[in-house]
């Protein structure tokens, strides 16, 4: 496991890699010399925000090709004993094998988002834009196997497939320093990413369009849920009694800019930063009074906001396929940072109960911690003189 953390303002961010094979599928030896597939993912997969394993991959379609045409096209190949390793994923109506060779490419095909095919004898690609709704998320996966012959199989064995990975996943956890202040979280978001992708099966890669985000593919990824209140413990907070994740497009972004460019305007507006936002309410306390803090009025929670976080000299976050990152945001973690992160660059109001709605974007939501310089005083001296 590989894990890099950064460090910025009132949080820090900590962005871990995980790798790990899991067999799918697999089994001996059956017969005939129908085609089927043994199947593997190279690491552990997730489908409407559950883990694809062993144990309940079930399905997943395959075009095959053959000759510079289609032999067959998105056919569904299903394992239906997952309890028995002899067994192999394959169709309901079975396809055997020609004298020529064949190329397989398989993938899961998603029911939620925007998916579609390009695969034939001059094409190989799968273009997807994942579902803006966290609970449909899903785990995509892909595999391929080339010039494939039943001699080169073997008429005993299935062919065997490796999915990988062709999403990233986004876990976002949180957690509170500070006892003396209450912070409630009810959502999450990512905002200002490319919002559609497209794999390759010859690269075997997921990619956002050149230019990364533009106006037709660009979008924000929020959820609200029931209000979590933080402790000093890292805790998931895309929850509703399941922890969720985001899968997004592989991408390279820029981070919001919130020194410069405090409201995200940019001069080029359909590549503004991204940044990464929760949506808090933030009060303090003292006896039985509760002193809000952020929003300073209402009683409705609140978007925070933070730029994603770049390593020194860079320039650019990647977001790479296949990686899972955990963003740990810490409030209140070092008295001299702002303690809560800033106003969201791209929500109006007076949030921050200053009376002036019109340049709250990007300002710090609380600032450091309050201190003293303190001296005391000399004497003034006064000679008194009583003459007798």
């Amino acid at each position: 496991m590989n894990k890099s953390t950064f460090a910025l303002a009132a949080l820090a961010l900590i962005a871990a890699s995980c790798t790990k094979t899991e067999v799918v599928g697999s089994g001996p030896e059956t017969s005939g010399s129908g085609i089927n597939f043994s199947a593997y993912t190279a690491k552990p997969t997730k489908a409407a925000q559950t883990d694809v394993t062993t144990a309940n991959f079930t399905s997943f379609e395959v075009t095959a090709i053959g000759k510079g045409a289609t032999y067959f096209d998105n056919v569904t190949f299903k394992k239906d004993d997952l309890s028995d390793p002899s067994t192999f994923w394959e169709s309901v109506d079975p396809y055997f094998w020609p004298a020529f060779a064949l190329n397989f490419y398989a993938y899961n095909t998603p029911a939620n988002g925007a998916f579609s095919r390009n695969i034939d004898a001059n094409n190989e690609t799968l273009t997807f834009a994942p579902s803006s709704t966290l609970a449909e998320q899903e785990d995509l996966v892909a595999a391929k196997a080339l010039n494939q012959t039943l001699a080169s199989t073997n008429p005993s064995l299935a062919t065997g497939l490796t999915f990988n990975h062709y999403l990233t996943q986004v876990i976002v956890k949180a957690k509170n320093s500070n006892s003396t202040y209450k912070v409630e979280v009810d959502g999450v978001k990512f905002a200002n990413l490319a919002g559609e992708g497209t794999y390759s099966f010859s690269t075997e890669k997921m990619a956002a369009p050149e230019g990364k985000i533009n106006s037709s593919t660009s979008a924000d990824y929020v959820a609200t849920f029931g209000a979590t209140e933080l402790s000093d413990t890292e805790t998931e907070v895309m929850t509703d009694g399941d922890a969720g994740r985001w899968y997004l497009v592989p991408q390279e972004v820029k981070p919001w800019d919130q020194a410069n460019n405090k409201d995200n305007a940019s001069v080029v507006a359909t590549n503004n930063g991204t940044y990464l936002a929760l949506k808090v309410k933030i009060t303090a306390k003292h006896g039985n009074s509760i002193l809000k803090i952020y929003p300073a009025t209402g009683d409705d929670s609140a978007w925070m906001a933070v730029p994603v976080p770049v390593a020194q000299d860079a320039t650019e976050f990647a977001l790479a396929q296949g990686k899972k990152y955990t963003f740990i945001i810490n409030f209140f973690s070092d008295n001299s940072k702002s303690g809560a992160g800033f106003v969201d660059p791209e929500v109006p109001g007076d949030l921050d109960g200053d009376g002036d709605a019109t340049n709250d974007n990007g300002k710090k939501i609380i600032g450091g911690a309050i201190k003293f310089d303190a001296s005391v005083s000399g004497w003034d001296t006064v000679d008194v003189n009583i003459y007798l």
